[in-house]
């Protein structure tokens, strides 16, 4: 039922249950930039095929949307499914909250307009989203080649080079797309997952180089010379709580280690 009744835009792996928000991301700079992406990849016709595509199954997913009763209260009930929460006692004081997610930066962000534009304007977020938009670019790409590959979807995309209107689909042929979309998404994410360690291996391979001193700044102070050897050791514990535990077989330590250096005791 969620299938049947969500907006999908596969290539840039956008979801969400309300009309307006799916023509909101079509419109969207985002999507527009993904598509202009995989237009440099692959012929102009067969772009503007994945753009048609995706087109007319956001106009299949409105027509079917039409056939359910109370669409609002079954969107309602799947929010709710989805709140693990709701199982657990009260006394274990748990409770769904609301956070804003940041992939780029994989952080959790508390639901505060200062605390978020705050986040939005550091260095290191700025950094990390255009890293992420280049690979999200280049997983549409293999998402976009996957689902040309598709068998069905291929003949569909010969059909459209044609100058027919390839999007007639019976029920069967609805389910195989959704298929090949899905294994499709998959690959993309797979790529991502691969890219993401690949980078990471290249980031710890080369060594962090020290920031070299402004000219003219005074050199840092040596670091701190190491304590003594006769230095007296701190206690782990408080005071009285080790007079408390003293002689106290497998709590008094040292007791167990005098005795041990002695050789130990009767059996």
């Amino acid at each position: 039922m969620v299938e049947r009744i969500q907006f999908v835009c596969s290539l840039c792996k956008y979801r969400t249950f309300y009309e307006d928000e799916m023509a909101s991301h079509l419109d969207s700079k985002f999507h527009k930039e993904h598509f202009k992406y995989v237009g440099t990849k692959l012929p102009k016709q067969t772009a503007d095929f994945l753009q048609e595509y995706v087109t007319n199954k956001t106009k299949k997913t409105e027509e079917l949307r039409k056939t359910v009763e109370d669409l609002d209260g079954l969107i309602q009930q799947i929010y709710r499914d989805q709140d693990l929460t709701q199982e657990i006692a009260m006394e274990h004081f748990v409770k769904k909250v609301e956070a804003a997610h940041c992939a780029a930066c994989d952080l959790f962000i508390p639901m505060q307009f200062g605390i978020i534009q705050k986040h939005l304007k550091t260095m290191d977020h700025n950094r990390n989203r255009r890293l992420m938009m280049e690979q999200s670019k280049k997983s549409s790409l293999m998402v976009a080649r996957s689902i040309l590959n598709n068998k069905l979807i291929s003949k569909k995309l010969e059909r459209y080079l044609k100058g027919e209107n390839p999007f007639t689909d019976s029920p069967e042929e609805e389910k195989e797309q959704e298929d090949a979309e899905g294994s499709a998404q998959d690959e993309g994410t797979l790529v991502e997952a691969t890219e993401g360690v690949e980078d990471a291996e290249g980031a710890s391979a080369q060594p962090p180089v020290p920031p070299e001193p402004a000219p003219g700044a005074a050199s840092p102070p040596p670091p701190p010379p190491p304590p003594e050897e006769d230095e007296e050791a701190v206690p782990l514990l408080g005071g009285a709580l080790q007079r408390q535990i003293r002689g106290i077989p497998g709590l008094d330590v040292e007791a167990d280690d005098e005795e041990e250096e002695g050789g130990g005791g009767a059996p």
